[in-house]
């Protein structure tokens, strides 16, 4: 084998900035087979996104969601090691109602102190109150005990909950098999006369397809977790998206 040299002219060859836009860090589930593609997605290019995986097995239940918080300052830690970041993802809304944002915010700022940190939690809360929403009905694809704790971190976020669905799902990778088109009935079923939008819960599930078809059933605003997450990010890095198929969030 034979070695040849780099060509002369490289010396004059300037690094550029791959990510101009910002960088993001997400920790997502390792069960989570959803977010990390979705939010992607809706990220511009300009955007770089690193993602690792938090231990988590399933079946999902309130135990296995809380024990992901242990991992969460290493994990983060590992994530384009030795560099800054300018936003950390902590990636699954159940996980961070059971943990509570507050908390998860102080473990991924052990490991990189000068992140802006956001968690689905922390997303959704603001789009809501961004459109105006203070009588949501929420729809997940979880099990009772589940959707009580997510009920009860938006109550406590002062917002007055009108009712609480979820599909009874135990298993992550089976959230993401959800069809979105299957979303539009259970979202008109759980949507309550009193609430003034809804907030479909949960990053695994494929609900950002469906955003606007959904938002012209039920005539209301509709908050996704992958959607917020999105919209919390941009914001943050003072990047517009076109918003096209986002629903009401990117367009007020």
């Amino acid at each position: 084998m034979s070695t040849v040299e780099a060509t002369e002219d490289w010396a004059d060859v300037v690094l550029e900035d791959a990510t101009p836009d910002g960088r993001v860090g997400l920790l997502a589930l390792a069960t989570d087979a959803n977010i990390e593609d979705n939010l992607r997605a809706l990220l511009p290019a300009s955007v770089g996104m690193y993602t690792t995986r938090l231990s988590h097995t399933n079946p999902i239940t309130v135990g296995t969601l809380r024990s992901t918080a242990s991992g969460i300052t290493e994990a983060a830690r590992e994530i384009m090691t030795g560099s800054d970041l300018d936003v950390l993802v902590y990636g699954c809304t159940a996980g961070a109602a059971a943990i509570g944002h507050e908390e998860i915010v102080r473990l991924l700022k052990e490991a990189k102190p000068t992140a802006h940190c956001v968690s689905p939690v922390s997303a959704a809360t603001a789009a809501l109150r961004h459109l105006g929403i203070t009588r949501p009905s929420i729809l997940t694809p979880n099990i009772p005990e589940i959707n009580d704790v997510i009920a009860g971190c938006l109550s406590h976020a002062g917002f007055e909950v009108q009712t609480v669905a979820g599909l009874g799902i135990r298993d992550d990778p089976d959230i993401t098999r959800v069809p979105p088109q299957s979303l539009l009935k259970a979202a008109r079923h759980v949507c309550a006369p009193e609430s003034d939008g809804l907030l479909i819960s949960c990053t695994s599930l494929r609900a950002t397809a469906v955003i606007d078809r959904i938002e012209a059933l039920i005539e209301r605003p509709v908050v996704t977790s992958n959607q917020a997450l999105a919209w919390a990010i941009t914001r943050e890095l003072g990047v517009t998206l076109p918003g096209a198929g986002l629903g009401r969030l990117f367009a007020v």
